[in-house]
């Protein structure tokens, strides 16, 4: 696949982070959209078949791939091939790659999270290594306030995607005691899962608020990738002042509002 094409398919599937590159300098795009179109590939693996046994054999699929493009081997794919360029030129982490696509096995099947601990850990894995990687190969040394903030948009993200995903019969958020599952499928959210989000949101935000007080030790070459969690703001802030409305308000400014952050923050480094 050529790197038009990964646009593209970033720009159709992920239209948001497609404009956080396109924000972003000339020079440092190509890699962005290589590196988001591979996301977006393995995080649609766990949705593209009801069947789970498929869905894992997506993701294997994934995982054997990027092993073997650590050792040389390249399969004949849209992605993939764009993909080695970017890993070898910018010497990647195997081991980033390799959680984010373990992670996202959790999105197959229908159980929660065992804890809180399990879900930090499948927010840092997706969209904490994403934005890591991102920001290496844009220059950036993997120091710990770039994951940080991924945390913060991972869970944005996720606070975007749950009216959706409590209607599929998904269970996202660790909480104490028994969710009811029909409520929060019509919108209500019951008082387990109204602490268990306060408590998230206010946690994240102050992993982006201290991200942000170290932004000193991000090379500015480095800052598009950080980019693409320009909105992290809203949904954090809207759920910890409120919570019991997390499932019927859009998480999320106008699109006049978004655009113009973005362009304040694209223009004045302060991501």
């Amino acid at each position: 696949m050529s790197i038009d094409a990964c646009a593209e398919l970033v720009k159709a599937g992920d239209p948001d982070r497609y404009l956080s590159v396109m924000a972003a300098p000339v020079d440092a795009r190509d890699r962005l959209f290589v590196l988001y179109a591979f996301n977006l590939e393995v995080a649609r693996a766990p949705w593209a078949s009801k069947e789970e046994m498929i869905a894992e054999m997506r993701l294997q699929w994934w995982l054997e791939t990027i092993n073997e493009v650590y050792e040389g081997k390249v399969r004949h794919h849209e992605v993939v091939a764009p993909l080695a360029e970017v890993i070898a030129k910018y010497h990647l982490p195997q081991a980033l790659f390799v959680e984010l696509i373990e992670a996202r096995r959790f999105d197959i099947y229908r159980e929660g999270h065992s804890d809180l601990g399990a879900f930090d850990a499948y927010i840092n894995a997706t969209s904490g290594n994403l934005i890591r990687i991102a920001a290496i190969s844009l220059g950036a040394k993997d120091v710990a306030c770039i994951a940080d903030f991924g945390y913060g948009v991972g869970v944005a993200n996720l606070w975007r995607a749950l009216p959706a995903l409590y209607v599929a019969g998904r269970h996202p958020v660790p909480v104490k005691g028994t969710l009811d599952s029909n409520a929060v499928a019509g919108g209500e959210v019951p008082e387990n899962l109204s602490d268990a989000l306060s408590n998230i949101s206010s946690n994240a935000l102050t992993k982006v608020r201290n991200a942000r007080k170290l932004r000193k030790q991000i090379p500015k070459s480095a800052a598009p990738a950080l980019l693409s969690g320009w909105q992290v703001n809203v949904p954090l802030k809207f759920v910890i002042n409120q919570p019991e409305n997390a499932l019927r308000e859009p998480l999320e400014t106008s699109e006049f509002r978004k655009k113009l952050e973005l362009l304040w923050r694209s223009s004045t480094g302060l991501w």
